[in-house]
């Protein structure tokens, strides 16, 4: 059988979309060598390579959403506060600390499966790389998205969300037999001629980018299986909407259990 590296997107509440796919690895009996994810690819893609099932991953979402006041006061209990910060200036560490199970271990490189979560240095204007560090401050600077979260700093560099530079890092991944790339953020080309209004025209031409980017990191790379749950609709914020984000991934879910086993040499 080949091997198997495993690349999860940005997304936002999307990002939920993540898990069906994660459950079919496990159906298919496939085990990734290595996975790379940015923002909240990077929490969902750390929860995996710590030795969490899909379905296990699956129903931690389901504690979080359903006793959302239990998953506030983690929140306030680790939040610190700037004077004068912007309302929509979150602590995302705070945030890491709220979310993520407690078993994970503190450092990146103590996760069963080797993992690179990616980061944006904004002052360097470029991809930053962890393979290694405190693991949870890395995951807060993967999703610190400007103008909802705060920067965070690590070693002197003043970082911000992934998805700036790279939003789906294949090129983070080590070669192997099939990249499985799960992107839930980007959209294709739209036929409706309307012009958006100031909210949408922002959410879009992020997406845009974030387009132009996926087919550059694609651009020349073999072996490559990309997954595109239909997510995208949903907005970065909307974790209320959790139940129907799964819905709709598990036809993502049917993809990969079709479409992966022929690649790695299955039968």
């Amino acid at each position: 059988m080949g091997t198997l590296t495993l690349a999860l997107s940005g997304g936002g509440a999307a990002g939920i979309g993540h898990v069906p796919v994660l459950q079919a690895l496990d159906e298919i009996g496939v085990r990734p060598t290595a996975i790379a994810g940015t923002s909240i690819g990077a929490v969902v893609g750390a929860c995996y390579a710590g030795g969490m099932t899909g379905e296990a991953i699956r129903a931690h979402v389901a504690t979080l959403m359903e006793d959302p006041l239990a998953t506030a006061r983690r929140f306030w209990r680790n939040a610190s506060f700037r004077h004068g910060a912007p309302a929509l200036s979150i602590d995302p560490e705070a945030t890491i600390l709220a979310v993520l199970p407690e078993a994970l271990p503190e450092r990146i490189e103590d996760l069963d499966i080797p993992m690179t979560v990616t980061a944006t240095d904004y002052h360097a204007r470029r991809s930053v790389r962890f393979t290694e560090g405190p693991l949870r401050k890395v995951l807060a600077a993967s999703i610190a998205l400007p103008a909802i979260f705060r920067p965070v700093q690590i070693d002197g560099r003043v970082l911000i969300d992934g998805g700036v530079t790279e939003n789906l890092p294949v090129r983070a991944l080590p070669p192997s037999d099939v990249c499985l790339a799960v992107d839930v953020a980007t959209e294709p080309p739209s036929h409706n001629g309307g012009v958006p209004g100031p909210a949408e025209l922002l959410a879009g031409s992020l997406r845009i980018m974030m387009r132009a980017l996926l087919s550059e990191s694609l651009n020349g790379r073999d072996g490559v299986l990309l997954v595109e749950p239909d997510t995208r609709g949903f907005r970065a914020l909307e974790f209320q909407r959790w139940e129907e984000i799964l819905q709709t991934a598990d036809e993502a879910r049917a993809k990969v259990r079709r479409d992966l086993p022929p690649m790695l040499g299955m039968d």
